[in-house]
């Protein structure tokens, strides 16, 4: 037996009337939930960056294995297991910021390194890596609960905050990482987030889709990345009707 809160950023107080109201968890159920986080960050990066349409079913699956009333500890999801490897693969979605250029900005970024010859991934293998995962977390978070009786283990507001982390970066600290995860957790998603959250969701897509691209550090190499978000935005005008226009202050 262990103590779950190892493993959470926080700890629960025992709830009146939850399963598993005990301090200790069997160290096999955790065990188990850490072999599926992994499986889940390694679908998304192999599946998911070659078909973005694998991330909804994966986004399902995910919710309702960590809302299962069962698999819950005092109440409360232990989704914290997963969310660390979405962390340690893609940390740009948790706010982590770096240069592409460097190797420490690579490290913190989450580029991948072959163990024997220490070489990075090429850029190629970078970005679609970063597509796929971040694809992932997107369809994972933006999940509607409205019409069941179980708790969203990790609701809207975490892809907010996602969202947030990212567009708030400093002209100067933009990197190619970054527009790549924008890219992908905006792509596909953009009727089902402003379904959450209305003429707010619009501001927040205006800024991340027009006003972020502007602010671009294109001495990092970002040009590409920063300008495909425009063609997102384009995308939106064309098939929603929606227009995120800097000029017409139109949304």
């Amino acid at each position: 037996m262990v103590d779950p809160s190892i493993y959470m950023t926080w700890t629960p107080a025992p709830r009146e009337g939850a399963l598993n109201n005990d301090a200790q968890l069997p160290a096999v159920y955790i065990w188990l939930l850490g072999y599926l986080a992994k499986a889940v960050v390694a679908q998304c990066d192999k599946e998911v960056s070659v078909n973005p349409a694998a991330a909804d079913p994966i986004g399902v699956f995910v919710a309702t294995i960590f809302s299962n009333t069962p698999l819950l500890w005092r109440g409360e999801s232990l989704i914290d297991i997963l969310m660390s490897k979405f962390r340690m693969s893609c940390p740009a979605l948790f706010g982590l910021r770096g240069n592409d250029k460097t190797e420490q900005g690579r490290a913190r970024l989450g580029w991948k390194r072959d163990k024997s010859t220490k070489v990075w991934c090429n850029d190629e293998e970078h970005t679609a890596r970063m597509s796929g995962i971040a694809a992932g977390y997107a369809a994972i978070s933006l999940r509607d609960f409205s019409r069941t009786k179980f708790k969203n283990p990790w609701p809207p507001s975490k892809y907010w905050m996602t969202l947030a982390s990212i567009c708030n970066t400093p002209a100067d600290e933009t990197s190619n990482t970054q527009f790549t995860v924008l890219k992908a957790i905006i792509s596909s998603n953009e009727t089902r987030f402003i379904g959450f959250y209305g003429t707010a969701g619009k501001a927040a897509l205006k800024l991340a889709l027009v006003d972020f691209p502007i602010r671009a550090n294109r001495e990092r190499g970002v040009n590409v990345a920063a300008d495909s978000l425009r063609t997102v935005a384009s995308v939106l005008e064309r098939d929603h009707s929606l227009v995120l226009d800097a000029e017409s202050g139109k949304w």
